[in-house]
C-alpha cells in the first residue's frame, strides 16, 4: 500500500470525467414560505420517524408502508420522492409547503488564476486523486510490480451540505481517510481473506431492510459462503474494518448493506459500516467495489493508457482483426489530428475494431480529438485479420474503495465511551467516565501522590521518567484533593490507568484500572513495563492477565 498525498482543489475535467459534476447531487426542496432548502431525504426520514414513533392511530398497513418508505427513502429519485411528499402531505419544519424536489451538486465551485477563468472544485472525496495517480503508482516502483496493490490517502474533503446539522455528523469540512485497493477485474480473491474468515460483525443486508428485520450476527466467512458478500476483497476490508472498530473500543456497529436504488449503475457491491449515535445509527465507513468505472472514464476522457498487465509464462498466438489507417489518404484531410486519431484507430481492441468496421460500412463516422470532431471516411481505414503473438493481456483495474469518516467516527466512539458510575457511599453521587481504550487514550496513566509530601518525589520521578522512556504519556495530580476525587478527575479525561504513591515502604505502588476501578499492588520497577504491555498497538496485555500475576 503507498500513501500519497493529493491536491485539495481539482481541475473542472477531472470531475466532468468522473460524472461528479452531473451526478454528485443531493435532492432538496425549498420552504415556499420562508425559501429555506432541506435535504428531502432526510425531511422524509425524519416524517417518517416521528410518525412511527409518536402516532398511535396508525393501522398495521399503514405502518408497514411508512416502514418501507423509511428504508428507501435514501435512494429515490426525484420524481418519486414528490409522490411521497404529497401522499403524505409532508410540510416544512415552519409548516409551509414544499416546492417540486430539485439536484443540488454538492461540490463547492472555485474560480482557478488571477484571471478566473479556469474552473475547479474542492475536493468532496479524496478517489478521484489516488485513482488519477494510478499509473504513476504502477510506474515509479513503489507500488509491487503487479496487481493488486492499494493506494491510500488522509485529507479533509470538503462537500456544500444542504443543511449542517448533528454536531460531527453533517458537515461541510471534514477529515476522510480512504484506500483504493487495485485488483484484476477477473480475480478479485484476497491473499489474506483467512486472517479474518473468524471476524464475526452484525449484518444487516437488503433483504433483512426490506422484509423489516434487524440484523443478524454472522462471520466474514459464512456470509461469502452465503453470497451476501459479493467477493473476497470486500470481504477483508469489512473484516478489517470490524477488527477497527473493536480495537478502537466502538461497542455498537453493525454493516448495512445498500439497497439497488442507492448503488450507482457501476457499483458491484456496497456496505456501510453504521455506528450508533443519539441520533440513531449512522454511516461512519463505506466500502464499495467501484468496479472499473472510473479508471475507464479518466482513460476516455484524458486519452491516456490506464491499464495494467498480465504477463503469461507461455507465449501463444492468435488471430485478432486490427483496424489500420491509409495514412496517405488520411493525414491531410485531419490536419493536427492525424496523430491522436491514427492512435485511437490503431490501439483499438479486437471488439471496437469490429464495431468500428460495422459502422464504417454504413457510412463516414466522427471521432472526438483535440481538436474537435474529426470525420473519418471508410476508405481511410482498412480492416485485416492478423497473426499475433500473445505474451500477455492489458486490462482496466477494478476498485475496491474502503472509506472512513474521521470525525464521525471519533463523535460516535465518544459517545458510545461516555458512561456515568454512582458513588456505592450514602452519597450516591455521579460520576462521569469516559472508556477510551488505552490505545485510543491521548494520556495512558495518571500519576497520584496520597500526600504531597517530599519523601514520594523520588518515586514519582522515577516512575515519570520510566513511562517516558517506554513512550506513554502520563499526567500528575499534586493537588491537595483527596484521592477519590482525584479518581474522579482522571476517569472522566478517559485515562485508563492510574498510579497510586504512598508511605507502605514496600517498593510497592497501588496500580488501578479505570472501568472496573479494581486495584493491585505493583512493584515500582515493573509498573512501566506492565503498562506498556497494557497499551500496545498488537496483542496487548488484558487486565486480567496482570491481575492474575499481581493478586497473590
Amino acid at each position: 500500500m503507498c500513501e500519497i498525498d493529493t491536491t485539495n482543489i481539482t481541475p473542472e475535467e477531472v470531475f466532468k470525467a468522473s460524472g461528479h459534476v452531473t451526478r454528485f447531487n443531493d435532492i432538496m426542496v425549498r420552504d415556499t414560505v420562508t425559501g429555506e432548502c432541506i435535504r428531502a431525504d432526510k425531511l422524509v426520514e425524519e416524517y417518517c420517524e416521528t410518525q412511527l414513533r409518536e402516532n398511535e392511530k396508525l393501522t398495521e398497513e399503514a405502518r408497514t408502508k411508512i416502514k418501507s418508505v423509511l428504508v428507501h427513502a435514501g435512494g429515490m429519485k426525484e420524481g418519486e420522492l414528490q409522490e411521497v411528499i404529497a401522499q403524505y402531505k409532508i410540510i416544512s419544519p415552519k409548516n409551509n409547503a414544499l416546492s417540486e424536489p430539485f439536484p443540488f451538486n454538492l461540490m463547492f465551485k472555485a474560480s482557478i488564476g488571477p484571471e478566473g477563468n479556469k474552473i475547479g472544485y474542492m475536493r468532496p472525496e479524496l478517489a478521484q486523486g489516488i485513482i488519477l495517480n494510478f499509473k504513476r503508482l504502477m510506474d515509479s516502483g513503489n507500488a509491487p510490480a503487479k496487481l493488486p496493490f492499494a493506494g491510500a490517502c488522509i485529507g479533509t474533503a470538503f462537500r456544500n451540505e444542504i443543511a449542517p446539522r448533528a454536531a460531527l455528523i453533517r458537515v461541510r469540512e471534514f477529515t476522510l481517510a480512504e484506500i483504493e485497493h487495485f485488483v484484476d477485474p477477473t480475480c478479485k480473491t484476497h491473499a489474506k481473506i483467512g486472517s479474518v474468515e473468524n471476524v464475526e460483525f452484525v449484518c444487516y443486508s437488503r433483504e433483512d431492510q426490506v422484509n423489516g428485520r434487524e440484523g443478524s450476527i454472522t462471520t466474514i466467512g459464512e456470509a461469502l459462503r452465503n453470497k451476501l458478500i459479493d467477493n473476497e476483497s470486500v470481504a477483508y476490508f469489512m473484516g478489517r474494518t470490524q477488527l477497527f472498530m473493536n480495537a478502537i473500543g466502538v461497542k455498537y456497529c453493525r454493516f448495512r448493506q445498500h439497497l439497488a436504488t442507492e448503488m450507482a449503475h457501476y457499483a458491484q457491491d456496497c456496505w456501510d459500516c453504521e455506528l450508533l449515535t443519539s441520533y440513531g445509527f449512522v454511516e461512519c465507513v463505506g466500502i464499495a467495489d467501484r468496479s472499473a468505472y472510473d479508471l475507464n472514464c479518466h482513460s476516455k476522457a484524458s486519452g491516456k493508457d490506464l491499464r495494467a498487465r498480465e504477463d503469461f509464462l507461455e507465449v501463444t498466438s492468435k488471430e485478432v482483426m486490427k483496424a489500420c489507417v491509409n495514412k496517405k489518404l488520411a493525414c491531410k484531410p485531419w490536419g493536427k489530428a492525424a496523430k491522436d486519431i491514427i492512435a485511437q484507430i490503431e490501439g483499438q481492441s479486437e471488439e471496437e475494431a469490429t464495431e468500428m468496421q460495422k459502422r464504417l460500412a454504413e457510412g463516414p463516422i466522427k471521432l472526438s480529438s483535440a481538436e474537435g470532431e474529426i470525420e473519418v471516411q471508410p476508405e481511410f481505414v482498412t480492416f485485416e485479420v492478423k497473426v499475433e503473438k500473445v505474451t500477455g493481456r492489458n486490462f482496466t483495474p477494478s476498485v475496491i474503495e474502503p472509506s472512513f469518516g474521521v470525525g464521525r467516527i471519533l463523535y460516535a466512539l465518544l459517545e458510545q465511551s461516555y458512561w456515568v458510575r454512582r458513588d456505592e457511599t450514602g452519597k450516591n453521587e455521579k460520576r462521569a467516565v469516559f472508556s477510551l481504550t488505552p490505545l485510543l487514550a491521548p494520556q495512558k496513566v495518571a500519576i497520584l501522590p496520597l500526600m504531597v509530601k517530599a519523601e514520594l518525589e523520588v518515586t514519582i520521578n522515577t516512575l515519570r521518567t520510566q513511562l517516558i522512556g517506554y513512550g506513554i504519556s502520563c499526567r500528575l495530580d499534586d493537588s491537595g484533593a483527596g484521592i477519590g476525587k482525584k479518581y474522579a478527575r482522571v476517569d472522566e479525561l478517559g485515562i485508563p490507568f492510574c498510579v497510586t504513591c504512598d508511605f507502605e515502604g514496600d517498593g510497592k505502588v497501588t496500580l488501578r484500572e479505570r472501568d472496573s476501578a479494581t486495584q493491585i499492588r505493583v512493584p515500582v520497577d515493573e509498573v512501566s513495563e506492565t503498562v506498556a504491555a497494557l497499551c500496545r498497538f498488537v496483542n496487548p496485555l488484558s487486565w486480567d492477565d496482570v491481575k492474575a500475576k499481581y493478586s497473590n
